[in-house]
């Protein structure tokens, strides 16, 4: 009988139609080795489940209500809702977390998935929620040695409270400026500054989309270079490196979504020195080790100046970057089944751990609930 695997994708995210894409291909690609259950998760955070959740197109105008069935996920087991009772529909073998952004990407999903006990073929809790945060995530990569471009974060609250000062720490980073929501991805809310009136204005529109944006100095003129790696039997793969492009200042929604995407708008492998690309495969390498990440992510670098710049960690891409590891569509699937496989791994490892239970310290409590003299 085929193993269960639950594909999860939409969240409460800017990006839920991104991530639609990014689920319904990976659960069409799955369905020749699994029994696949696909879960659409609304940006209101109402979960669905069924047949016509394999097709992207059933999303569109669609009322989730009356098209699909709500999905719980309770005591390790997937259910769907009819009428007033949940019918159990498998026991899941493994998830796939296929949402990008908030409410999914960040860590929400590998919380919900691990309060089940469902392994998980994607990065974990701690990993997720660190890679989401864009000024954490430069903290990290500092601490094990890696450059950033120099960046201010601000809070709302502090914002509100010292504009004015806050806008020179800002200015101090020398414009232009580029302004990113803190939490967010798809460079949606991303803007570039070149005066104090375009700065101010770039942070009020990241606070649209998140409580914490952030300043970086913007490295005109870089290359933007990608690596995406992923964990199977035990070792890390790290792919050739891609060289993303695009007229505009940054790469844009349009760029990465609309015209075919990245993959029409980028070489791959990039042309680059050799000593570079083994540079960006090792932090790649580096980063993902560290941060004990599982599944599929990707790197993104900028070169400048000669220097390679960490910028940020997918740790849902888009489309799972199927294209840094097999030729075609047709051949991704083993790299998807290794990565599920690897995630069930890791969660027997973790099973065998001992948990402490009936301690006593409930039973040293009187009626009142506490503790006995």
């Amino acid at each position: 009988m085929p193993k269960s695997v639950v594909v999860l994708f939409g969240g409460r995210s800017c990006e839920n139609e991104v991530s639609v894409i990014t689920g319904t291909m990976a659960a069409n690609l799955l369905r020749g080795g699994y029994d696949v259950y696909p879960v659409y998760i609304a940006q209101s955070g109402v979960m669905y489940t069924g047949e016509a959740l394999f097709s992207a197109s059933a999303l569109r105008g669609a009322d989730p209500d009356k098209a699909f069935r709500r999905a719980v996920f309770a005591g390790g087991a997937l259910f769907a809702l009819h009428g007033r009772r949940l019918r159990e529909l498998c026991r899941p073998y493994c998830a796939l977390n296929c949402c990008h952004g908030m409410g999914g990407e960040d860590g929400a999903v590998s919380g919900l998935l691990d309060l089940n006990g469902i392994p998980n073929a994607s990065p974990d809790m701690a990993g997720s929620a660190l890679f989401m945060d864009k000024a954490l995530t430069k903290l990290f990569a500092k601490a094990l040695g890696i450059k950033t471009a120099p960046s201010f974060r601000l809070g709302e609250a502090e914002y509100k409270k010292r504009g004015a000062f806050a806008l020179k720490c800002a200015e101090r980073l020398g414009y232009p400026v580029i302004v990113k929501p803190n939490r967010l991805g798809s460079s949606i809310g991303v803007t570039v500054a070149h005066t104090r009136a375009e700065l101010v204005l770039a942070i009020e529109c990241a606070f649209a989309y998140d409580t914490a944006v952030l300043a970086e100095a913007y490295l005109g003129g870089s290359r933007e270079i990608n690596c995406a790696a992923y964990a199977a039997g035990g070792e890390i793969v790290v792919s050739p490196c891609e060289e993303a492009k695009t007229r505009n200042a940054f790469l844009t929604f349009k760029d990465k979504y609309f015209d075919g995407g990245k993959e029409e708008h980028g070489d791959f492998p990039a042309d680059l020195p050799q000593e570079v690309a083994e540079k960006v495969r090792a932090y790649t390498k580096l980063l993902y080790r560290r941060a004990s990440l599982r599944g599929i992510v990707r790197a993104d670098f900028l070169l400048h100046g000669g220097e390679v710049y960490f910028n940020e960690m997918n740790t849902v891409p888009g489309s799972l970057s199927w294209y840094f590891f097999s030729r075609n569509l047709r051949s991704f699937p083993e790299v998807l089944s290794a990565v599920i496989e690897q995630g069930v791994k890791d969660a027997r490892l973790r099973e065998g751990k001992r948990l402490l239970k009936n301690s006593g310290v409930l039973a040293a409590l009187d009626g009142a609930g506490t503790k006995r003299r």
